[in-house]
């Protein structure tokens, strides 16, 4: 849910406090597969603060246990928007399919540009860049233990799953989960593990939670803003002092 709804759209950042009790409230999901799995997810989104098609894409192989270390190696999806040539390319291609009004191209310039930003926003008018990035937590880590729970559970009940967070369906009335294809969960059905462990929390709460977090811990500084790029793998840098500009406060000169 990267746009919430405006009843949550200006709250604050998770606590820790309000983490902590989603992995509480975990415990009265109706079967123990569905603990786990919500554990291990609001592990990894408080650790890391991916967004949540990089939890998604997660294969079991991509976590190892390094020494002291989980080391967890992300497939990072980044959002490009196309660009107006890209818009009417497409546009004059259904246009000759008959799929589109020839008026849709005939309009004055700036509503060719106002249908072009609404387009960006559509699934055609944008594609995700992959890249991978490696970032790792302390097994001694409180949250580590939710993660090694689940990861063990997924080798003794499905050990075929190739992701993390495997698509599947419930038999009505057994309260068995079965492995439906070899694919992943979707970012939505993620969403939807969550929501009943907080109602006012979604994924992205926690990608904005770990920036301010980090943004906190290092002040206004050159260092913050690159610590938050780092860890969230931003593009921009101005992404990344946004965090800083929100969350860290601007320390005055002391006086005497």
């Amino acid at each position: 849910m990267t746009n919430p709804s405006s009843e949550y759209s200006n709250r604050e950042v998770l606590s820790n406090e309000e983490i902590d009790d989603m992995i509480r409230a975990a415990d009265n999901l109706k079967i123990e597969y569905y603990q786990l799995r919500a554990k291990c997810l609001v592990a990894i989104a408080k650790k890391f603060g991916k967004r949540r098609i990089e939890i998604a894409r997660l294969k079991r192989l991509d976590i190892e246990k390094l020494d002291n270390d989980l080391q967890f190696s992300f497939t990072i999806a980044k959002k490009h928007k196309k660009g107006l040539f890209q818009y009417i390319k497409e546009a004059e291609g259904l246009i000759k399919d008959g799929k589109m009004d020839p008026s849709v191209l005939a309009k004055p310039l700036p509503d060719i540009r106002l249908d072009w930003k609404a387009w960006q926003e559509t699934e055609q008018g944008h594609r995700y860049k992959s890249d991978t990035a490696l970032q790792a937590m302390s097994i001694e880590d409180k949250y580590a233990k939710y993660i090694l729970n689940y990861l063990q559970f997924l080798s003794i009940h499905y050990p075929e799953s190739e992701y993390l967070f495997p698509s599947g369906v419930e038999l009505f009335g057994s309260g068995e989960y079965v492995l439906k294809g070899k694919k992943p969960l979707t970012g939505s059905q993620l969403l939807r593990i969550v929501k009943p462990l907080n109602p006012s929390a979604w994924l992205h709460l926690f990608r904005e939670t770990k920036g301010a977090e980090i943004a906190k811990r290092f002040g206004r500084t050159i260092t913050a803003i690159s610590e938050v790029r780092e860890s969230l793998d931003l593009e921009e840098e101005s992404t990344a002092y946004h965090y800083v500009r929100r969350y860290a406060a601007k320390k005055q000169e002391t006086e005497t």
